[in-house]
């Protein structure tokens, strides 16, 4: 129930898919002639609050936050038992119509992972996640990461991959199932966690929650540390909105229904474990 519930809250905030279907029904209010006064105030007010999210960008000021949460470590300096990374990077669209590998805006996950799995040929360097969407479709981002990987060449003998959970907090319960059955010893130790920084607040406390020790290793940030006013992107802004309200929605039912330790998880204290 709960992931039926949280894909369709996905879906009413997402404001590019939102934006386009009150266009597309203000736009046929417009052929009504009973409806046209309102269709009219209703397209003043959707171009004025895309003008104002787009000047003001508030998506940006929604990110921030989420994205300096958590510092990136240097990992020479730390003991870890392996790495752990999530999905979120391949376009399935792409794979399932044409049988191609494309790499979303969350590209650097798997170049951490692959950096790292050369860096450190002795861990295990797992990669998790198979499809988020609400039918099955037949796609799994593990599966199609591990073929392509394998097809190329780049595929070291320490890379692991989970191909069955379907969102974060599954991401935690079934990586650890696999780090239980295959290195029960590493199953208490620090491990590293690569996501985007925007989403490594939510990921870090599921994780916790899940019963792992988690060093966070935050990627793919993409807000500024300066705030840069009369942008002219709408469509930018319309999307970095929706990104950030996912992760604050996110973070408010993960905690309410117990799948993370905190609302706004943050650094643990040096050696803290759950």
């Amino acid at each position: 129930m709960f992931y039926f519930l949280s894909k369709t809250v996905s879906i009413l905030i997402d404001t590019v898919f939102m934006h386009g279907l009150l266009l597309a029904v203000l736009l046929v209010f417009m052929l009504i002639k009973k409806t046209r006064k309102f269709a009219v105030l209703g397209l003043i007010i959707v171009c004025g609050a895309s003008l104002l999210i787009t000047v003001i960008p508030v998506g940006n000021i929604l990110s921030r936050p989420l994205e300096i949460r958590f510092k990136k470590p240097e990992l020479s300096q730390i003991e870890f038992a392996g790495i752990v990374t999530l999905a979120g990077s391949l376009d399935p669209d792409s794979y399932l119509e044409r049988g191609e590998m494309n790499v979303l805006s969350s590209a650097d996950r798997i170049f951490a992972m692959l950096r790292f799995a050369s860096l450190y040929p002795d861990k295990p360097v797992l990669f998790t996640g198979g499809d988020g969407n609400l039918t099955e479709r037949e796609f799994s981002e593990a599966v199609v990461l591990e073929n392509w990987l394998d097809d190329s060449g780049l595929k070291t003998p320490n890379m692991y991959f989970e191909a069955h959970s379907r969102n974060t907090h599954e991401n935690a319960t079934k990586s650890l199932e696999m780090v239980y059955r295959d290195w029960p010893e590493l199953s208490r130790k620090p491990w590293v966690l690569i996501t985007s920084a925007q989403h490594m607040p939510r990921a870090a406390g599921a994780f916790r929650q899940a019963g792992w020790n988690v060093i966070p290793y935050p990627v793919d940030r993409f807000t500024s540390d300066e705030l840069h006013l009369a942008s002219l992107n709408v469509s930018e802004a319309i999307y970095n909105l929706g990104r950030a309200l996912r992760e604050w929605v996110g973070l408010t039912a993960y905690y309410w229904t117990g799948r993370t330790d905190a609302w706004f998880p943050g650094p643990q204290a040096p050696g803290a474990e759950n």
